[in-house]
């Protein structure tokens, strides 16, 4: 296996009407969803051999995740089915070309409920990628096997990536999500975020993984409570300091994402970039899923910093041109014709 993603996977509900709050919204369309979901769809539809760690509901909607992944060529060893937790959804307005706004159903399901056992260390642990979702480590007993999982394959020299992937209304309290990122973070060798996304991670392992309330204080983020955290426009020497902190605290790249504007690396050698690509917007909504999907895609051709940005770039412009998250995500063939058009197919 060449990557496993682990984390979340659910039903995605997206409105089908636009520019209209969930209350007025009379049809939505369906689709598989989740943030580990969405880039293992991903990434085997850019022709990897990916795997997901995630568990389904004994329902309907179990049954239709299970079959969209083995149809997209995802291996499903080890998505379970949980026989007391339902399979989580989530509804979503659209506001193109403004952020969605998103209503989740989903405290408990079963996606939180794999444990260590549930898991084959030693497949896991031997992957060349493990992706790691941050949401993943809201919720008791998952969070306890993407650690373990990520402890072993230190242990074995193996690679782990994580996606921030910061949602705060999954979180019990701040002092929980502070800690276990700053547990995760330490271990991650790629660390791929937003602005807010990666200075969040940088006052997390500042503080040591205490303090939680005073974190999000500092960074005037709503608490676990509080839904979708406010907009924050970062300066690039702030987030270049917060990237290089991360460097120096053990983290071999960090992955800022900065928007239409593009995205760029921090190492301990230098920054590296990549200009985004301008498309009409139709749903921003899995745009970070996208994304990294197309830089690990990179990471696993064995290719250089600027080339993976450029890729993961151009997964993400398609996916918000277009409705959904999962089903968003382009195929190879689309992707090459799409970097044929914009960028000479170079990077295809």
């Amino acid at each position: 296996m060449e990557v496993f993603t682990i984390g979340r996977v659910l039903v995605d509900l997206y409105a089908n009407e636009l520019h209209r709050p969930l209350d007025e919204v009379e049809t939505f369309s369906k689709y598989l969803g989740g943030s580990a979901g969405n880039m293992a769809v991903g990434l085997a539809r850019l022709g990897h051999k990916t795997g997901l760690i995630s568990k389904v509901g004994d329902d309907p909607h179990g049954v239709f995740l299970r079959r969209y992944l083995e149809e997209s060529g995802v291996d499903t060893r080890f998505v379970g089915t949980d026989p007391k937790y339902r399979t989580a959804l989530v509804f979503a307005a659209l506001f193109p070309p403004a952020d969605s706004r998103i209503l989740f159903y989903r405290d408990p399901c079963a996606d939180t409920e794999v444990r260590i056992e549930d898991v084959d260390m030693d497949v896991g642990a031997d992957a060349e990628l493990l992706v790691v979702t941050g949401t993943a480590l809201a919720r008791s007993p998952m969070r306890e096997t993407v650690l373990h999982l990520m402890r072993e394959r230190r242990r074995r020299g193996k690679r782990n990536v994580m996606d921030v992937d910061y949602r705060p209304v999954l979180w019990r309290d701040g002092s929980e999500m502070v800690l276990y990122y700053d547990l995760a973070v330490r271990m991650t060798d790629v660390l791929i975020g937003n602005e807010l996304e990666i200075a969040f991670a940088r006052e997390a392992v500042r503080a040591g993984g205490q303090g939680g309330d005073a974190v999000l204080e500092r960074l005037r983020m709503p608490g676990a409570a509080g839904g979708t955290p406010e907009k924050h426009r970062f300066e690039r020497e702030e987030l270049v300091a917060a990237a290089r902190d991360l460097v120096a605290e053990g983290v071999g790249v960090v992955v800022v994402k900065v928007g239409a504007a593009g995205s760029f690396a921090v190492t301990a050698d230098g920054i590296y970039e990549a200009a985004g690509f301008p498309v009409d917007v139709v749903n921003t909504l899995g745009a970070g899923d996208g994304f990294a999907a197309g830089y690990c895609s990179g990471l696993l051709k064995g290719w250089d910093l600027e080339r993976c940005l450029r890729r993961g770039n151009a997964v993400g412009a398609i996916v918000v041109s277009r409705h959904g998250c999962a089903p968003a995500i382009p195929t190879l063939d689309e992707l090459e014709a799409f970097l044929a058009e914009r960028a000479g197919g170079l990077d295809a």
